[in-house]
């Protein structure tokens, strides 16, 4: 496995990195006292998970910023770091032993929490026009949540994934995508 990927599933793995990294996507640059305000832990650890960050090149050397009595110092993603993206990754997830399949899996479900509850923050800020434009955006402006048997998922998984790979273009930010299935009875404890 190459190198990169190894230091990409250790991060994925571990639910404060993969917050830092989705604070990161969304904000561009953040202090690690504003982190702190959306992950739960310290100070210390924050700067010493950075610093880690920083030395495998994920994450940029910080952009110091003098104030009157103190620097404060603004991290942000190397996205060169992140321009490897292909199949291969995926493969490598799913070939994770089942532990580190179930770190990760949960890490990705906690990383998504916090981008939801970001996304949430700003719909309740924005003006009702912006509302409406949004509302207005019938086509591309879903909202979905239930279930599916096994084979429609199956289905529905392999047609997104084949149309995904037709589509996909990460240079704009026009729209964002959540697609996750997982078995119900087993997350809500059901067997």
């Amino acid at each position: 496995m190459e190198e990169r990927y190894r230091e990409v599933l250790n991060v994925y793995r571990n639910p404060t990195k993969t917050k830092i990294i989705t604070l990161l996507i969304n904000n561009k640059k953040m202090t690690v006292t504003g982190m702190a305000k959306y992950i739960k832990t310290t100070r210390s650890n924050l700067y010493q998970i950075m610093s880690e960050l920083v030395s495998i090149g994920m994450v940029n050397d910080p952009e110091i910023r003098p104030k009157k009595n103190y620097v404060e110092k603004y991290y942000s993603l190397n996205e060169d770091y992140f321009a490897f993206h292909d199949e291969k990754i995926d493969d490598e997830i799913m070939g994770l032993p089942d532990d580190q399949y179930r770190d990760t899996l949960a890490s990705f479900l906690m990383a998504q929490s916090l981008n939801l509850g970001i996304m949430a923050s700003a719909v309740e800020n924005m003006p009702l026009k912006d509302i409406r434009e949004i509302r207005e955006d019938r086509n591309l402006n879903i909202m979905s949540f239930g279930t599916v048997s096994r084979q429609g998922a199956s289905s529905i998984s392999g047609a997104l994934n084949e149309e995904l790979k037709k589509t996909i273009d990460d240079s704009g930010d026009d729209r964002v995508f959540l697609f996750l299935m997982l078995p119900t009875r087993l997350i809500a404890g059901k067997k």
